[in-house]
């Protein structure tokens, strides 16, 4: 990956990296909802039409140049109720343990090789760990995870979290905390919920997890 970071998208190309094409490239792909298909278009036409030398990844080999950021998931199927996880020690479980609803839908082609289980319901987690972990990494992301304390504001001045009531209250119960300034604050949230499946059907409801320890950018 470092590789791909330093190596020019063409012989001469100083702006861009092929690692920077892939990336920029993906970030469209989620913004305008491209498909694979289109993905694999726009990259053909940009190959076609640029420098005869220059590397255009189609979304395979994009994929493959991006797996060292660590952006991983982890697909982890669950109750189409909601009553559990097939996580860990459950993770091999074909029905639920509190319902006994089953984990899969009925398979019509289950005399196919190729045929697979597909679950009722599933979660997409992504790991929290290796991405705080990588905030730290960059020197220029761990000043701004610890920006709230070194950058203190007169008192009266609201402009980051750390000047609010609720985070000096926090300090206050737990001052051992607050004495490293590398510990991160995070907040919980979520893009509305849909309970007793009232209202509008999505197939999607995020749960994230911020960090507020970030300098606000005005």
């Amino acid at each position: 990956m470092l590789n791909s970071a330093q190596q020019p998208l063409w012989p001469g190309c100083k702006n861009t990296s092929k690692l920077s094409v892939a990336l920029t490239m993906l970030s469209l792909k989620s913004k305008h909802n491209m498909s694979q298909t289109c993905f694999n278009d726009v990259m053909m036409f940009m190959k076609e039409s640029s420098h005869p030398e220059s590397f255009i990844p189609n979304f395979r080999e994009t994929k493959k140049l991006v797996v060292g950021l660590g952006l991983s998931r982890i697909k982890i199927d669950c109750c189409i109720d909601g009553c559990m996880l097939y996580y860990k020690g459950d993770s091999t479980l074909k029905e639920y343990k509190f319902c006994q609803k089953p984990r899969y839908k009925e398979n019509l082609n289950a005399c196919k090789k190729t045929s697979k289980f597909v679950p009722y319901k599933r979660i997409h987690y992504l790991p929290l760990i290796p991405r705080l972990q990588r905030l730290y990494a960059s020197v220029r992301s761990a000043e701004h995870m610890r920006w709230h304390y070194e950058n203190r504001r007169e008192e009266g001045v609201l402009c980051h979290p750390s000047d609010g009531e609720a985070w000096k209250y926090f300090d206050k119960l737990y001052p051992e905390f607050a004495l490293e300034p590398r510990n991160v604050r995070l907040g919980l949230c979520a893009d509305g919920f849909t309970p007793f499946n009232q209202g509008k059907s999505y197939s999607c409801w995020p749960i994230i997890i911020t960090p507020y320890n970030l300098v606000i950018v005005f």
